[in-house]
């Protein structure tokens, strides 16, 4: 993202809080602060499995990326590949198997101040504001706030690339994902019968986070745009044309 069309749109979020865009520069070092953060000042490696108790949302895809980056291994709730519809109501983004996830990872991401984490397990409380410079409300004890954190560190990694081909990049409900077999999962469509090269794909809200991960990296791959909508936000003609949608993809 650095190297191609660097100042080009490569994510786009709309949200309750409005709209956020990233170009590949950008995005590129949001990925880089969090994998200088979870190395830094979590230890995070090879070895180290992440839960994501997170929505869709861009705040995620930067740091599932991050992870990767690392090598550390992405886990998510066993709901993560359905779609919402399917879920209890009261679920959202695939969070219904919270517990779940949380009781899987050496560090947990979480958008909540979920309590009881014990060292040498830590918790990163992830505010969701697109602007948001610290956590609202009090920290559980030992917690790190990743929006007061994450502006410190270094916009670029130094450290080893993962190779992320092969290697498992996603834990769902503890069943192994590689890169490979998500990028196969998502297959992108020609916009009126003719393709177009680089796409601007809109996911559609109510989409999980395995099935946005999947589609952030075929989109990526393929030097295209990602637009995602939080759940709630209507996704209008004006959206569409503003955006210059060529194509769009439901949950899986």
């Amino acid at each position: 993202m650095r190297s191609v069309s660097a100042s080009s749109p490569r994510l786009v979020w709309h949200g309750a809080d409005g709209r956020i865009e990233l170009s590949g520069r950008v995005f590129d070092n949001w990925v880089a602060k969090g994998a200088n953060l979870l190395v830094d000042e979590l230890d995070a490696s090879d070895e180290t499995a992440v839960a994501f108790d997170l929505p869709v949302h861009w705040k995620t895809l930067a740091l599932a990326f991050a992870c990767w980056q690392v090598g550390a291994v992405v886990v998510l709730d066993s709901d993560s590949d359905r779609d919402t519809d399917d879920r209890d109501p009261d679920d959202r983004g695939g969070r219904g198997g919270a517990a779940d996830v949380i009781g899987g990872g050496d560090i947990i991401l979480s958008s909540r101040a979920v309590p009881g984490i014990e060292p040498p397990r830590q918790l990163v409380c992830v505010a969701l504001g697109s602007l948001a410079m610290r956590w609202d409300g009090p920290l559980p004890p030992g917690a790190i706030d990743f929006a007061a954190e994450v502006r410190s560190h270094g916009d670029v990694f130094f450290g080893s690339a993962a190779d992320s081909g092969d290697a498992p990049l996603v834990s769902v409900g503890g069943r192994l994902v590689t890169g490979a077999e998500l990028l196969d999962s998502v297959t992108l469509p020609a916009a009126g019968g003719v393709s177009a090269h680089p796409a601007t794909v809109l996911l559609e809200p109510g989409s999980g986070p395995l099935r946005a991960l999947a589609v952030a990296i075929a989109v990526w791959q393929d030097e295209g745009t990602l637009v995602i909508v939080d759940e709630g936000v209507p996704v209008t003609e004006s959206m569409m044309a503003g955006e210059r949608i060529t194509c769009r993809l439901g949950p899986a």
